[in-house]
């Protein structure tokens, strides 16, 4: 057990977007300091925190739209929210490693973007769909990207105990009880875009393939039609004309395959290894170092074997 909890706050090796000393502040890194630092702010000024918050009638009526961006830092000091931040890390390096830099932050946007704006239009109509200095936090977040890896790899088990599919809709259910018995309507609305905007960007991006989601294909990304209808035929290569030779007696002397024919079908190229890829091997040396070889079932050992030999030969 004490290996499963070394390896999964085990630092990922994800790209960054600058150095800090020897470390790449990547976008789950950034977003857990600046979460941290308004529990600072709370403490210096409970208005300038309550500033960071989403609350729709300021964005509707005072323009306040930085609201709409700013809410999933807006941390209270506060034990439950210091330990959410933790996982998120851990659990964010994981999923920006399936993504890569520039999708992950993509997704990132989606999440933060869709349901306030979603809750900011809704609640022009309906009042009952505004709330008022509710913390959501990186714990919405954090719950979007656990449905986003559950729909990736379903097979996927907490602690080689309960699947990950089912961890995400506990604690769904826990937050719909929560937001049900208060009768806040505008906060189920929130967490439940949240959890849909996250699953159909991701699907978006390449992940959450397990699942049939719901989705717009994007261009460049792993299964979008876009990407196979635009790529390049492959040129069919000219059979060069061998020149005849003549030795001491006039005759013509062939050429034959030691002189390296380049009509010759060439090998495959080595297909090249993705962040992505690195990601999952990594989760399954967790998984072996956690419970042993045996854990792996038939087809996890075959996803291992591929991945090794496609990052060894990257």
């Amino acid at each position: 057990m004490s290996q499963y909890f070394s390896a999964m706050f085990r630092r990922r090796p994800n790209e960054g977007w600058f150095r800090v000393g020897q470390y790449d502040a990547t976008t789950v890194d950034i977003m857990c300091a600046l979460a941290v630092f308004t529990m600072f702010i709370y403490g210096v000024s409970v208005s300038w925190f309550q500033k960071l918050l989403f609350i729709a009638p300021y964005v509707r009526e005072n323009f306040e739209v930085w609201r709409l961006i700013t809410w999933p830092i807006a941390t209270q000091p506060d034990l439950f929210a210091l330990i959410g931040v933790i996982f998120f890390w851990v659990f964010g390096q994981q999923l920006e490693g399936l993504f890569g830099r520039n999708r992950f932050f993509m997704w990132v946007l989606t999440v933060t973007l869709v349901p306030s704006i979603s809750l900011t239009i809704l609640g022009a109509f309906s009042n009952s769909l505004d709330f008022t200095s509710v913390n959501f936090g990186l714990s919405t977040l954090f719950l979007a990207g656990i449905w986003v890896y559950a729909a990736t790899y379903p097979n996927v088990r907490w602690f080689e105990i309960m699947p990950l599919w089912a961890l995400a809709a506990i604690f769904t259910g826990l937050n719909l009880l929560s937001f049900s018995g208060a009768r806040a309507g505008g906060q189920i609305m929130f967490m439940l875009i949240s959890i849909a905007a996250g699953l159909s960007m991701g699907r978006s991006l390449g992940l959450a393939t397990a699942w049939p989601i719901p989705h717009i294909p994007i261009s460049g990304t792993p299964g979008s039609s876009s990407s196979g209808s635009r790529r390049p035929k492959p040129k069919k290569q000219k059979k060069p004309k061998s020149k005849p030779r003549r030795g001491d007696g006039g005759q013509r002397v062939v050429e034959g395959p030691w002189r390296g024919d380049t009509s010759m079908p060439q090998p495959p190229p080595t297909p090249i290894a993705t962040a992505a890829d690195q990601a999952e091997l990594d989760a399954l040396l967790d998984k072996i170092g956690a419970a042993g070889m045996d854990a792996l079932s038939s087809s996890e050992k075959v996803r291992l074997n591929e991945l090794s030999k496609k990052l060894r030969n990257t």
